[in-house]
C-alpha cells in the first residue's frame, strides 16, 4: 500500500509549479493575547496559502486601528515580521511555502482578541 507523502515532495513537478493545487485545508482560531503559533503549518506540512480573518461569532474587541504582527518561516524573536492593520482583514498570503506562522497583537489590547486562520496545503 502506498504511503502518502507530505511536505515539498507530496506533489508532482506540475503540481508544485501550480501553487493553486491543494490537497488539504485546516481551520484554527488563534488567541492574540499571547504569541499564537499555528499547529497545522509545519515543515512536514507547509502551507501554500493562508487567509486570516475576524473570528465569526467571537466576543472580540478587535478594532480597525489595532495592529497584528505575523512571522512566517521563523520564530517570533528572530524572523521578519509583517505588520497588518486589523481593519484590513481578511488578509491573504499566497505564492510561498510557509513552514511556520506566528501571530501576535502589537497594538491594542483585550484578553478575548482572536483571529481565524484557514491554511491550505
Amino acid at each position: 500500500m502506498a504511503q502518502s507523502k507530505l511536505g515539498r515532495n507530496a506533489f508532482t513537478v506540475q503540481e508544485s509549479v501550480n501553487m493553486d493545487s491543494f490537497t488539504e485545508w485546516y481551520y484554527q482560531v488563534l488567541a492574540l493575547s499571547d504569541d499564537a503559533d499555528s499547529t497545522y503549518i509545519t515543515s512536514e506540512r507547509p502551507a501554500k496559502k493562508i487567509v486570516l480573518y475576524a473570528t465569526p461569532g467571537a466576543a472580540s474587541t478587535l478594532e480597525a486601528g489595532d495592529v497584528m504582527s505575523i512571522t512566517i518561516n521563523g520564530s517570533a524573536g528572530t524572523g521578519q515580521k509583517l505588520l497588518i492593520d486589523l481593519g484590513d482583514l481578511p488578509f491573504t498570503i499566497t505564492g510561498i511555502l510557509m513552514t511556520s506562522l506566528n501571530c501576535e497583537l502589537t497594538t491594542g489590547e483585550g484578553a478575548d482578541d482572536t483571529v481565524a486562520l484557514m491554511s491550505f496545503h
